[in-house]
């Protein structure tokens, strides 16, 4: 009885911080007492910036449209198409930063309030969101952000992809050392792990283990490093092992407004009718390997089979591709009004830590391990039982040391497929590893590029405003495409 109690305080007050964050601009103009100034507490502060970044992260531009149709995983039937507005592009780039602000915020009254430990995790949520905004856009503001009201500057440079790596790397590291069990509350805010210091330990040590892994490529000592320091010493640095340790923001689902993201788009589970279903690039290589997370993922189209909406010349005008026959996303991931958004989880780690010992990056363990370990996790977050899973596991091609696909190209695969809902992640590895390859593009597309996006375009109101964008280093084709981000160094796409 304590613990449901516990957990309707709780959804009443995440949706009161949801709502008094949407209507903050009138609430402040109707409501300030010039006689009687107010404070909002840091933990208020940290649940607002917690709710926006979620939301937009996480919702159905970003996180089905854009990231999921480039991610290879999602797709809108229909047009197919990779629509750009400039309303919509300005919306979430500023969401992103308000997110941002907020947690500089709530770090900054944490101090003053004497709570260590939520300056802490709030510099662990600025970090972790900036890590995605830049795996989107590249270079973006972050050293010079959020200090107008303390520094004055209005026009934030912008740190290149390199600079803006080095600088989360150190915060999450300061962020981790930072945090104890035996000092203050988080406080109410806390809607990812509800006070428990260890797993934001474990979560900012994760998101270093992310980190450090895309920039492998093109900096392997550095990452090497990193992820030495992290899996070589488990007491100083605990990091995800089980999903018990899952960074996922489960939403109340009381009201309309908090719904969870996918959900309040989507529609119900009892009437699924939405355009925006599942891509044949995932089901096509779940299919293939028996894939027993695949009805989890999506649901068979009208004539019992699982299908995905195909890219390329003449998409439109493939049968396959119309209303019936496309299938739609699971109800796990997309029809739960109490549902999650996943900001990461251990099977992630596991692969992280195969890929690092197959190349050799760290020491000290087995990469078949650590792989079979992070299917076996993945597989257990989706409710597949142990018998299907060792039957998966001895399929030649996920098979370790079988079929014709490489170890390194399995475990970047087996990644890939567990990243489903964290679209962003899942794109940003292709991007990275380019497994599996995405050469079906979009038809307005396909004539000139071979592969889906490179980044986001930047936002029309960035480029006018601030004085510091960097239009020399800036080079944009056709929207999306043009330069590759940092990290990318795969050869011959465009």
């Amino acid at each position: 009885m304590k613990s449901h109690t516990n957990n309707i305080i709780r959804a009443i007050l995440f949706c009161s911080l949801w709502i008094s964050t949407s209507c903050m601009d009138s609430w402040t103009e109707m409501n300030i007492n010039p006689n009687q100034p107010s404070a909002v507490p840091a933990t208020t502060i940290f649940g607002s910036g917690m709710t926006v970044m979620a939301g937009q992260l996480f919702g159905e531009r970003i996180g089905i449209y854009y990231t999921g149709t480039w991610s290879g995983q999602l797709a809108a039937i229909g047009a197919g198409d990779y629509e750009f507005r400039v309303d919509i592009n300005n919306g979430q780039w500023d969401n992103l930063y308000r997110a941002m602000a907020y947690f500089a915020d709530a770090r900054r009254t944490a101090f003053r309030e004497g709570n260590t430990n939520l300056a802490a995790v709030a510099l662990i949520m600025q970090a972790f969101t900036a890590h995605q905004v830049s795996d989107m856009w590249g270079d973006i503001p972050y050293t010079e952000a959020f200090r107008l009201q303390d520094e004055d500057i209005l026009n934030p440079r912008f740190d290149t992809h390199k600079e803006l790596y080095t600088q989360i790397l150190a915060e999450l590291e300061e962020a981790q050392a930072q945090l104890s069990e035996s000092g203050p509350a988080i406080g109410v805010g806390d809607f990812l792990y509800a006070g428990d210091i260890m797993k934001w330990r474990k979560f900012a040590n994760s998101i270093r283990l992310r980190v450090a892994m895309r920039m492998s490529l093109v900096e392997p000592a550095e990452a090497a490093q990193v992820l030495g320091q992290i899996f070589g010493n488990p007491s100083s640095f605990p990091i995800f092992e089980t999903n018990a340790d899952n960074a996922y923001l489960r939403w109340p689902g009381i009201a309309t407004n908090n719904l969870e993201p996918w959900r309040a788009r989507l529609g119900v589970p009892t009437n699924k009718q939405d355009q925006y279903r599942t891509n044949h690039d995932l089901i096509q290589p779940m299919s293939d390997l028996s894939d027993p997370r695949l009805p989890v993922y999506a649901d068979p189209n009208q004539n019992g089979f699982f299908n995905g909406y195909r890219m390329g010349i003449g998409q439109t005008g493939f049968p396959l591709n119309n209303n019936q026959n496309v299938s739609h996303i699971g109800d796990r991931f997309g029809y739960d009004d109490r549902g999650f958004s996943p900001f990461m989880h251990a099977a992630q780690v596991w692969f992280i830590r195969a890929e690092a010992l197959e190349r050799g990056l760290i020491t000290g363990g087995s990469a078949r391990e650590a792989y079979e370990q992070g299917i076996r996790v993945s597989m257990q977050d989706n409710g597949i039982s142990t018998e299907a899973t060792n039957a998966y596991l001895q399929e030649p091609e996920v098979a370790w040391g079988s079929g014709a696909s490489s170890n390194l190209e399995k475990i970047r695969l087996q990644n890939w497929i567990g990243l489903f809902k964290q679209s962003v992640e899942a794109w940003a590895e292709v991007r990275r590893t380019d497994v599996p390859r995405l050469e079906n593009v979009t038809n307005d597309y396909a004539m000139s590029h071979n592969r889906p996006p490179f980044k986001m375009a930047y936002p029309a109101n960035e480029i006018a405003f601030n004085e510091n964008f960097p239009i020399d280093r800036v080079v944009e084709v056709d929207i999306f495409y043009g330069k590759q981000l940092w990290w990318d160094t795969r050869e011959g796409v465009f």
